[in-house]
């Protein structure tokens, strides 16, 4: 592998740059760890430095390992894939007919119909935790009141409230708690016995905490934000030494050091397009197979999964044809692992790795830290003026700016916000209805209408705009 040394200034540039806390990486090629990196503190309070050793939370990188679960019951004639969910959760039921016709192969795959859980329900979740043993089969008979967004294989919907169901399908089958069965089943004979879907597992001080932009870079307030029944979709622990066991895993189609968890032609069937993203997305994000997603980069065939959230980000990336893989954790969640991504990318295939821009989100968190929403509106003019050095602009950077304000109450500044980011894009949907619903939470129903009216007209088919507005109308 070439480049490893503009690897290491790429990666430290970011880290500077973007003000990350702390990274880890690492590289496979074949059967052998070709790359580790760490760099910055597992905690801005602690400064206790991040190693090899570290563990960070993967978020929704914990999925690709929720399907390969799944896949091996089915291997071993315990789930069938296109048996229908209340077959294996005779107590799963939603407020809609249709919950009935849901498969294990449409959960999977992000067809299902589910709904999403949303940023606010997530923030809540996170604030009333469950650790017991019961807290996933709860999690399962709260979706009572919900109903489905789409009939059953209908199209791509992600859900995270589908695979925590999966969990306990796993926990059900196997006759054993989710997180024992993965540990037993998927993590060690992966090579990742210092990673856990359990909290409790992991040593205290090898944890690598979370970062949220409050706007200032800050611990989570919650400290390790944990929920018990959300496990199989956000949060297995893992190192990056184990996330590299696991890339060798899956370069092996399902064997380490010649234990085997899956045969290769389950990981054909996970590895196979059954859902298209959407013509919007990355080009890392062409395709939906079960559990992982498909796509490319600069030609080259890409099978990944990535996390974020709560002050995480993950990512983990196959390149077949070049038989590598990469893992990137993070404790803060930014569009700086974006460019982790492509600049680990670009190693993999033999090319130059470079930092790449940063996000103007950057310099307006500095401005709001050092004078407020005003000075935030006298720094887009000057980067906008090109009076300051060139930026990179994506409206989902302040989006994703405002969620952590959120998580960290600063429901007003979040406000504030999504007013600069609409005042520079006007038309995103997404941020008027991202508004409309704070303005909900903070009783300004007549300023909700209004935002969700505008967003109607520039998206008259938005459904969750619609649903919100009958609510507050």
């Amino acid at each position: 592998m070439r480049y490893e040394t503009e690897l290491d200034a790429a990666l430290q540039e970011i880290v500077t740059r973007w003000g990350v806390p702390g990274l880890a990486v690492g590289i496979v090629e074949g059967a052998d760890v070709v790359y580790a990196q760490a760099l910055g503190v597992q905690s801005l309070e602690t400064q206790a430095p991040v190693t090899l050793d570290s563990a960070f939370c993967t978020a929704s990188v914990s999925k690709c390992f929720v399907a390969t679960a799944i896949l091996q019951l089915a291997e071993r004639g315990t789930i069938d894939l296109d048996g229908s969910l209340v077959q294996y959760l005779p107590c799963f039921q939603m407020d809609d007919p249709r919950h009935r016709q849901i498969t294990i192969r449409q959960m999977l795959s992000h067809t299902s119909g589910m709904p999403d859980i949303h940023e606010s329900e997530y923030d809540d979740m996170l604030a009333h935790p469950e650790r017991d043993d019961g807290a996933a089969e709860r999690f399962v008979r709260g979706l009572s009141n919900s109903k489905l967004i789409a009939d059953p294989g209908e199209r791509f919907s992600y859900s995270n409230i589908a695979y925590n169901a999966l969990g306990d399908v796993i926990a059900r089958a196997s006759g054993t708690s989710f997180e024992a069965y993965m540990r037993e089943q998927i993590l060690i004979p992966s090579g990742m016995p210092n990673s856990s879907f359990l909290l409790a597992d992991l040593p205290p001080d090898s944890l690598s905490v979370p970062h949220l932009r409050t706007p200032v870079m800050t611990v989570n307030p919650l400290g390790h934000p944990y929920h018990r029944a959300d496990a199989p979709s956000s949060f297995l622990y893992a190192t990056i030494l184990d996330m590299c066991h696991w890339g060798v895993t899956g370069l092996n189609r399902g064997s380490y050091l010649e234990q085997s968890i899956l045969s290769p032609t389950s990981y054909d069937a996970m590895w196979t397009p059954m859902a298209d993203w959407g013509a919007s997305r990355p080009s890392m994000y062409e395709d939906m197979g079960l559990g992982w997603t498909l796509g490319r980069f600069k030609g080259a065939t890409t099978i990944s999964h990535g996390g974020m959230g709560f002050g995480w980000s993950a990512f983990f990336l196959i390149l077949p044809e070049k038989n590598r893989a990469a893992a990137i954790l993070c404790n803060e969640e930014s569009s700086a692992r974006n460019r982790t991504v492509r600049a680990v990318a670009d190693t993999l295939l033999d090319g130059l790795p470079q930092a790449g821009a940063v996000s103007w989100m950057v310099p307006i968190t500095q401005a709001l830290h050092e004078g407020g929403i005003q000075a935030a509106h006298g720094r887009v003019v000057e980067i906008v003026a090109g009076e300051a050095e060139e930026y990179a602009f994506d409206p989902n950077d302040l989006l994703n700016l405002v969620i952590q304000l959120v998580s960290a109450e600063k429901l007003d500044l979040a406000i504030d916000v999504l007013g600069l980011n609409l005042h520079v894009y006007p038309e995103h949907v997404a941020s008027y209805l991202e508004r409309a619903r704070l303005y909900v939470r903070v009783g300004e129903s007549t300023l909700a209408e209004a935002d969700l009216l505008k967003a109607l007209s520039l998206e008259p088919n938005h459904a969750a705009a619609a649903d919100l507005l009958r609510m507050v109308q």
